[in-house]
């Protein structure tokens, strides 16, 4: 329903960031809400929004990243690189992104931003699948594909946390913290 100071069922902004975080609130906001116009606002909505796309699709993709790095490398990814047949693409999708998140803030139109950079956290995380680190370590010949691998998933996270910076201001020197 409409949110309404009569009816007494206006959401307090406050107890929710105290919650959740200002940068979740802000995320479904502007993901939620077609910038100036009415919305929807509902717990259950906020809390999925969290879950999948804040927890799951981004806080999954880096602590997975900085932990294979973590675990593979010791922490410093090699020089020596060997591309692999999935980097294209992944590439691809983060130039065509950030091209797109351009223009679309440009024209105000926050939460198709939103959703473009999503595809690029989705993306990500299908190449993730696609080039199997925890495959290719257990191979001493594959360590410079393994590398380049993280090596991408590593750079499409720092894409990631710039494009997110209008909308997150406070995220990207987490995830830059972890990496």
């Amino acid at each position: 329903g409409k949110m309404s100071k009569s009816k007494g069922n206006v959401v307090d902004p406050k107890v929710l960031v105290d919650r959740y975080g200002l940068d979740a609130i802000r995320y479904f906001l502007l993901r939620e809400i077609a910038f100036g116009q009415d919305g929807n606002f509902t717990n259950e909505a906020l809390i999925q929004r969290i879950n999948s796309d804040l927890a799951n699709d981004l806080g999954n993709l880096v602590s997975r990243t900085a932990g294979m790095i973590e675990k593979y490398f010791g922490g410093q990814l090699p020089v020596e690189r060997e591309e692999t047949e999935f980097d294209a693409s992944l590439k691809e999708t983060a130039k065509a992104v950030t091209e797109k998140v351009d223009g679309l803030l440009d024209n105000m139109l926050f939460s198709d931003a939103l959703i473009e950079i999503w595809n690029l956290i989705r993306r990500t995380n299908k190449y993730i699948d696609e080039t199997q680190p925890w495959v290719l370590c257990k191979d001493e010949a594959k360590k410079a594909e393994l590398a380049n691998a993280l090596y991408n998933v590593a750079e499409s996270i720092r894409i990631i946390s710039i494009l997110i910076q209008p909308f997150m201001p406070l995220t990207p020197a987490k995830i830059w913290a972890q990496l």
